[in-house]
């Protein structure tokens, strides 16, 4: 596996199994089966309803907790929720995460990147960063944020470069990680 190291010196996987649109038993033996079959990276979002199932797949892969990548993104109805990235680490059933990122720039976002900021400093994830976010937003937390997203997720691939996105990001130290595919790019 290949890893692309992040602006705060953390290294992550290049190449991730996301988990949308997967329920129950299946994302359980999907995720152990991902895990024992060279993934490292398991993506996942609040907004996909499954965090309990990807925990419980996460278990049943029987890898220790730091022999994988757990990435997951704060759903924007989260954002202004102090509680959210706990509850979300209990439904996971984990101590951390390795990124967690706001999926969408909406409603308060400003409050739920300081609430990532916080969760940061305090060790509970590895690594913060957002998604579906313009350059102008991204700017916006730049100067209203104490540190700067070590991530940026978008839609990324041949029919759909993203080379404004891509740009800004590499000026800014930003690592640009397409959602589809999951590709973490150097």
């Amino acid at each position: 596996m290949e890893y692309v190291t992040l602006n705060n010196g953390y290294k992550i996987p290049q190449l991730g199994f996301g988990t949308i649109q997967q329920f129950g038993k299946q994302i359980e033996d999907n995720v152990a089966f991902a895990l024992n079959n060279g993934y490292e990276l398991i993506d996942t979002a609040n907004r996909y309803g499954n965090e309990v199932e990807v925990g419980k797949g996460l278990k049943l892969s029987g890898l220790k907790r730091e022999d994988y990548f757990l990435e997951t993104k704060l759903g924007p109805t989260l954002y202004e929720n102090d509680q959210a990235i706990d509850d979300t680490l209990k439904r996971l059933g984990v101590d951390y995460v390795d990124v967690m990122i706001l999926h969408h720039p909406v409603n308060n976002y400003i409050y739920a990147y300081k609430m990532l900021e916080k969760a940061y400093k305090e060790g509970k994830i590895k690594a913060i960063g957002l998604s579906n976010f313009r350059v102008e937003q991204i700017q916006e937390i730049l100067d209203q944020c104490e540190i700067p997203p070590m991530i940026m997720q978008v839609e990324c691939h041949p029919y759909y470069p993203a080379e404004h996105v891509y740009d800004f990001c590499k000026e800014n130290h930003i690592q640009l990680q397409s959602w589809y595919p999951s590709r973490t790019w150097k």
